[in-house]
Protein backbone atom coordinates (compact mmCIF):
# COMPACT_ATOMS: atom_id res chain seq x y z
CA UNK A 1 0.00 0.00 0.00
CA UNK A 2 1.19 3.15 -1.06
CA UNK A 3 -0.31 5.80 1.46
CA UNK A 4 -0.24 5.54 5.42
CA UNK A 5 -1.22 6.61 8.50
CA UNK A 6 1.41 7.37 10.91
CA UNK A 7 2.92 9.32 13.97
CA UNK A 8 4.93 11.68 11.50
CA UNK A 9 5.00 12.95 8.19
CA UNK A 10 8.16 11.61 6.68
CA UNK A 11 10.19 13.92 5.51
CA UNK A 12 13.13 12.19 3.87
CA UNK A 13 13.22 11.05 0.56
CA UNK A 14 15.72 8.41 1.32
CA UNK A 15 13.09 6.49 3.52
CA UNK A 16 10.91 6.69 0.80
CA UNK A 17 13.17 5.17 -1.25
CA UNK A 18 13.10 2.52 0.79
CA UNK A 19 9.24 1.78 1.38
CA UNK A 20 7.47 4.08 -1.47
CA UNK A 21 5.05 5.15 0.57
CA UNK A 22 2.86 8.40 1.25
CA UNK A 23 2.46 9.22 4.81
CA UNK A 24 -0.36 10.92 6.78
CA UNK A 25 -0.72 11.86 10.29
CA UNK A 26 -3.90 11.68 12.17
CA UNK A 27 -5.77 15.37 11.97
CA UNK A 28 -9.46 14.78 13.15
CA UNK A 29 -11.88 17.16 10.17
CA UNK A 30 -15.13 15.02 10.07
CA UNK A 31 -17.38 12.92 11.31
CA UNK A 32 -18.63 9.30 9.85
CA UNK A 33 -21.76 10.60 9.52
CA UNK A 34 -21.47 13.42 7.79
CA UNK A 35 -22.64 13.89 4.24
CA UNK A 36 -19.49 14.46 1.29
CA UNK A 37 -20.80 16.14 -2.12
CA UNK A 38 -18.38 14.38 -4.13
CA UNK A 39 -17.68 15.95 -7.83
CA UNK A 40 -14.81 15.61 -10.20
CA UNK A 41 -13.66 12.92 -13.07
CA UNK A 42 -13.71 9.03 -13.37
CA UNK A 43 -11.42 8.95 -10.70
CA UNK A 44 -14.26 10.40 -8.47
CA UNK A 45 -16.66 8.12 -9.39
CA UNK A 46 -14.24 5.28 -7.96
CA UNK A 47 -13.81 7.07 -4.82
CA UNK A 48 -17.28 7.20 -4.29
CA UNK A 49 -17.51 3.72 -5.18
CA UNK A 50 -14.99 2.81 -2.09
CA UNK A 51 -16.32 5.60 0.27
CA UNK A 52 -19.78 3.66 0.04
CA UNK A 53 -18.09 0.37 1.01
CA UNK A 54 -15.97 2.17 4.09
CA UNK A 55 -18.80 4.97 5.39
CA UNK A 56 -21.78 2.96 4.19
CA UNK A 57 -24.81 3.73 1.67
CA UNK A 58 -26.21 7.30 1.39
CA UNK A 59 -23.20 9.22 2.68
CA UNK A 60 -22.16 10.87 -0.60
CA UNK A 61 -24.17 13.18 -2.56
CA UNK A 62 -25.46 13.94 -4.95
CA UNK A 63 -27.81 10.85 -5.70
CA UNK A 64 -28.36 10.67 -9.20
CA UNK A 65 -29.97 7.66 -9.40
CA UNK A 66 -32.75 9.82 -8.11
CA UNK A 67 -32.72 11.81 -11.45
CA UNK A 68 -36.45 10.94 -12.68
CA UNK A 69 -36.04 10.23 -16.67
CA UNK A 70 -37.29 8.15 -19.23
CA UNK A 71 -34.22 6.19 -20.74
CA UNK A 72 -36.50 5.41 -23.71
CA UNK A 73 -36.21 8.71 -24.38
CA UNK A 74 -33.21 10.29 -22.51
CA UNK A 75 -29.44 9.16 -21.87
CA UNK A 76 -27.15 10.50 -19.12
CA UNK A 77 -23.60 9.17 -19.20
CA UNK A 78 -23.84 5.50 -17.24
CA UNK A 79 -27.25 6.18 -15.42
CA UNK A 80 -28.75 4.07 -14.16
CA UNK A 81 -25.20 1.66 -14.24
CA UNK A 82 -22.70 4.34 -12.53
CA UNK A 83 -24.00 6.72 -9.57
CA UNK A 84 -21.98 9.16 -11.17
CA UNK A 85 -21.45 12.22 -13.94
CA UNK A 86 -17.68 12.37 -14.67
CA UNK A 87 -16.65 16.37 -14.44
CA UNK A 88 -13.63 17.08 -16.07
CA UNK A 89 -12.07 20.28 -15.53
CA UNK A 90 -12.40 22.58 -12.49
CA UNK A 91 -14.35 25.25 -14.94
CA UNK A 92 -17.22 22.60 -15.31
CA UNK A 93 -17.25 22.03 -11.53
CA UNK A 94 -17.54 25.38 -10.53
CA UNK A 95 -20.49 25.87 -13.53
CA UNK A 96 -22.59 23.16 -11.55
CA UNK A 97 -21.96 24.96 -8.15
CA UNK A 98 -22.96 28.24 -9.63
CA UNK A 99 -26.55 26.50 -11.00
CA UNK A 100 -26.90 25.09 -8.03
CA UNK A 101 -26.44 28.30 -6.42
CA UNK A 102 -28.74 30.48 -8.63
CA UNK A 103 -25.97 32.11 -10.46
CA UNK A 104 -25.97 31.09 -14.00
CA UNK A 105 -28.05 29.15 -15.85
CA UNK A 106 -28.26 27.99 -19.71
CA UNK A 107 -30.33 29.66 -22.32
CA UNK A 108 -33.49 27.90 -23.26
CA UNK A 109 -31.69 27.36 -26.69
CA UNK A 110 -28.37 26.18 -25.09
CA UNK A 111 -28.28 22.92 -26.29
CA UNK A 112 -26.51 21.13 -29.77
CA UNK A 113 -28.36 19.12 -32.04
CA UNK A 114 -26.74 16.03 -33.15
CA UNK A 115 -28.58 13.40 -35.08
CA UNK A 116 -32.15 14.02 -34.43
CA UNK A 117 -31.15 14.70 -30.57
CA UNK A 118 -29.87 17.49 -28.56
CA UNK A 119 -27.55 17.27 -26.70
CA UNK A 120 -26.44 19.57 -23.25
CA UNK A 121 -22.99 20.73 -23.51
CA UNK A 122 -22.33 21.35 -20.24
CA UNK A 123 -22.76 17.70 -18.86
CA UNK A 124 -21.60 14.56 -20.07
CA UNK A 125 -23.37 12.69 -22.26
CA UNK A 126 -26.84 13.69 -21.60
CA UNK A 127 -29.01 13.40 -24.68
CA UNK A 128 -32.82 13.87 -25.38
CA UNK A 129 -34.84 12.87 -28.27
CA UNK A 130 -37.18 16.21 -27.73
CA UNK A 131 -36.77 19.80 -26.42
CA UNK A 132 -39.51 18.47 -23.83
CA UNK A 133 -37.26 15.91 -22.39
CA UNK A 134 -34.40 17.56 -22.17
CA UNK A 135 -36.10 20.66 -20.15
CA UNK A 136 -37.11 17.76 -18.10
CA UNK A 137 -33.67 15.75 -17.74
CA UNK A 138 -32.23 18.82 -17.11
CA UNK A 139 -34.26 19.81 -14.96
CA UNK A 140 -34.37 17.08 -12.64
CA UNK A 141 -30.21 17.09 -12.60
CA UNK A 142 -30.80 20.11 -11.33
CA UNK A 143 -32.77 19.10 -9.09
CA UNK A 144 -31.02 16.36 -7.59
CA UNK A 145 -27.78 18.53 -7.72
CA UNK A 146 -29.61 21.11 -5.20
CA UNK A 147 -30.47 18.77 -2.77
CA UNK A 148 -27.50 17.33 -2.66
CA UNK A 149 -25.77 20.32 -1.80
CA UNK A 150 -28.40 21.26 0.85
CA UNK A 151 -27.80 17.97 2.78
CA UNK A 152 -23.82 18.47 2.14
CA UNK A 153 -21.98 18.41 5.55
CA UNK A 154 -18.34 18.70 3.74
CA UNK A 155 -17.01 18.78 -0.05
CA UNK A 156 -14.72 16.47 -2.58
CA UNK A 157 -13.18 17.34 -5.68
CA UNK A 158 -11.37 15.82 -7.99
CA UNK A 159 -9.36 17.36 -10.88
CA UNK A 160 -8.45 16.15 -13.85
CA UNK A 161 -7.36 18.36 -16.82
CA UNK A 162 -6.60 22.05 -18.14
CA UNK A 163 -7.63 21.28 -21.71
CA UNK A 164 -11.10 22.54 -22.39
CA UNK A 165 -13.27 23.79 -24.72
CA UNK A 166 -14.89 26.91 -24.79
CA UNK A 167 -18.52 26.71 -26.43
CA UNK A 168 -18.56 30.04 -28.73
CA UNK A 169 -22.33 30.73 -28.52
CA UNK A 170 -21.82 31.04 -24.72
CA UNK A 171 -18.63 31.66 -23.74
CA UNK A 172 -18.90 28.54 -20.72
CA UNK A 173 -16.74 25.50 -20.87
CA UNK A 174 -18.44 22.28 -22.26
CA UNK A 175 -17.93 19.00 -20.29
CA UNK A 176 -16.48 16.68 -22.73
CA UNK A 177 -14.40 16.98 -25.49
CA UNK A 178 -15.76 17.55 -29.72
CA UNK A 179 -17.28 14.21 -30.64
CA UNK A 180 -17.05 12.87 -27.65
CA UNK A 181 -20.14 9.75 -27.24
CA UNK A 182 -21.34 10.58 -31.01
CA UNK A 183 -22.05 14.16 -29.52
CA UNK A 184 -21.14 17.15 -30.87
CA UNK A 185 -18.89 20.21 -30.23
CA UNK A 186 -16.66 19.74 -33.03
CA UNK A 187 -18.17 23.03 -34.88
CA UNK A 188 -19.60 24.86 -31.53
CA UNK A 189 -16.47 25.28 -29.51
CA UNK A 190 -12.74 26.63 -29.16
CA UNK A 191 -10.15 24.58 -27.56
CA UNK A 192 -7.60 25.98 -25.15
CA UNK A 193 -5.50 24.82 -22.57
CA UNK A 194 -6.09 26.89 -19.21
CA UNK A 195 -3.14 28.40 -17.27
CA UNK A 196 -1.81 28.45 -13.76
CA UNK A 197 -3.40 31.82 -13.22
CA UNK A 198 -7.10 31.09 -15.08
CA UNK A 199 -7.55 27.73 -12.56
CA UNK A 200 -6.24 29.39 -9.42
CA UNK A 201 -9.25 32.18 -10.44
CA UNK A 202 -11.79 29.00 -11.23
CA UNK A 203 -10.48 26.95 -8.25
CA UNK A 204 -10.71 29.74 -5.33
CA UNK A 205 -14.61 31.32 -6.91
CA UNK A 206 -15.58 27.86 -6.47
CA UNK A 207 -14.11 27.32 -2.76
CA UNK A 208 -15.58 30.80 -1.86
CA UNK A 209 -18.99 30.20 -3.15
CA UNK A 210 -19.08 27.21 -1.13
CA UNK A 211 -18.15 29.11 1.92
CA UNK A 212 -19.72 31.85 1.85
CA UNK A 213 -23.41 28.96 1.89
CA UNK A 214 -21.40 26.73 4.27
CA UNK A 215 -18.87 28.04 6.34
CA UNK A 216 -18.37 24.88 8.63
CA UNK A 217 -17.81 22.87 5.25
CA UNK A 218 -14.38 21.42 4.76
CA UNK A 219 -13.48 21.22 1.25
CA UNK A 220 -11.03 18.89 0.17
CA UNK A 221 -9.02 18.88 -3.02
CA UNK A 222 -6.87 16.09 -5.18
CA UNK A 223 -5.93 16.03 -8.83
CA UNK A 224 -7.13 12.44 -10.40
CA UNK A 225 -4.12 10.50 -11.39
CA UNK A 226 -6.36 9.20 -14.32
CA UNK A 227 -3.95 10.49 -17.08
CA UNK A 228 -5.44 12.22 -19.92
CA UNK A 229 -6.84 9.83 -22.63
CA UNK A 230 -5.26 12.07 -25.34
CA UNK A 231 -4.02 16.03 -26.41
CA UNK A 232 -5.31 18.50 -28.26
CA UNK A 233 -2.16 20.49 -27.93
CA UNK A 234 -0.22 19.24 -30.68
CA UNK A 235 2.14 17.91 -28.03
CA UNK A 236 3.61 14.50 -26.99
CA UNK A 237 0.41 12.87 -24.80
CA UNK A 238 2.86 12.09 -21.44
CA UNK A 239 4.21 15.90 -22.25
CA UNK A 240 0.72 17.15 -22.15
CA UNK A 241 -0.71 14.95 -19.35
CA UNK A 242 2.26 16.08 -17.19
CA UNK A 243 1.45 19.96 -17.67
CA UNK A 244 -1.86 19.20 -17.18
CA UNK A 245 -1.11 17.50 -13.75
CA UNK A 246 1.11 19.93 -12.76
CA UNK A 247 -0.91 22.64 -13.11
CA UNK A 248 -3.56 21.32 -11.55
CA UNK A 249 -1.27 20.30 -8.64
CA UNK A 250 0.46 23.94 -7.94
CA UNK A 251 -3.45 25.36 -8.06
CA UNK A 252 -4.41 23.10 -5.40
CA UNK A 253 -1.58 24.08 -3.00
CA UNK A 254 -1.73 27.52 -3.58
CA UNK A 255 -5.56 27.04 -3.02
CA UNK A 256 -5.03 25.37 0.35
CA UNK A 257 -2.24 27.71 1.47
CA UNK A 258 -4.11 30.74 1.56
CA UNK A 259 -8.00 29.25 2.28
CA UNK A 260 -8.03 27.35 6.29
CA UNK A 261 -10.87 25.56 5.16
CA UNK A 262 -9.60 23.48 2.32
CA UNK A 263 -7.44 20.33 2.82
CA UNK A 264 -5.21 18.52 0.17
CA UNK A 265 -5.66 14.96 -0.05
CA UNK A 266 -2.47 12.90 -1.88
CA UNK A 267 -4.52 10.30 -3.51
CA UNK A 268 -3.07 11.82 -6.80
CA UNK A 269 0.70 10.79 -5.33
CA UNK A 270 -0.34 7.55 -3.29
CA UNK A 271 -1.20 6.48 -6.78
CA UNK A 272 1.79 7.39 -8.12
CA UNK A 273 4.07 6.29 -5.66
CA UNK A 274 2.75 2.66 -6.71
CA UNK A 275 3.96 2.94 -9.74
CA UNK A 276 3.09 0.58 -12.27
CA UNK A 277 0.81 -2.10 -10.37
CA UNK A 278 -1.42 0.61 -9.66
CA UNK A 279 -3.26 0.50 -13.04
CA UNK A 280 -5.63 -1.46 -14.27
CA UNK A 281 -4.89 -3.30 -17.90
CA UNK A 282 -5.88 -0.28 -20.06
CA UNK A 283 -3.01 1.67 -18.55
CA UNK A 284 -5.44 4.75 -17.22
CA UNK A 285 -7.60 3.43 -14.71
CA UNK A 286 -6.32 2.67 -10.97
CA UNK A 287 -6.93 -0.36 -9.68
CA UNK A 288 -10.24 -0.77 -7.05
CA UNK A 289 -7.72 -2.19 -4.53
CA UNK A 290 -5.64 0.98 -3.89
CA UNK A 291 -8.58 3.13 -4.53
CA UNK A 292 -10.16 1.61 -1.32
CA UNK A 293 -6.62 1.79 0.41
CA UNK A 294 -6.69 5.15 -0.36
CA UNK A 295 -10.24 5.77 0.92
CA UNK A 296 -9.80 4.11 3.87
CA UNK A 297 -6.70 6.17 4.81
CA UNK A 298 -8.48 9.38 3.87
CA UNK A 299 -11.25 8.44 7.00
CA UNK A 300 -8.48 7.53 9.10
CA UNK A 301 -6.37 10.05 8.74
CA UNK A 302 -9.51 13.22 8.86
CA UNK A 303 -12.27 11.59 10.95
CA UNK A 304 -13.58 11.42 14.41
CA UNK A 305 -13.34 7.85 15.64
CA UNK A 306 -17.15 8.58 17.15
CA UNK A 307 -20.04 9.13 14.64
Amino acid sequence: MTVRLARKVNHAWKRYQVDHVVTSVFAPLVKRSDHFFLMGSCFAQEIRLAMDQVLGADHVVPNYLDVAYDPAHVQIDGLPTYNHLNTYNAYSVLQEVERILGLWAPAPDDFWEVAGKLQCPYRRMLFADSLETFVSACSEMDRVLREGFAVADHFIFTFGMTEIFVNRASGKVANQKPGYGNGGGKEETDYHRASFAENLTVVQRLVDLITAQKPNARIFLTVSPVPLKRTHSGEDIFVANSLSKATLRAVLGEVVATRPNVTYFPSYEAVMAEGHSAWEADGRHVQPALVEAITRNFVDTYFFAGP
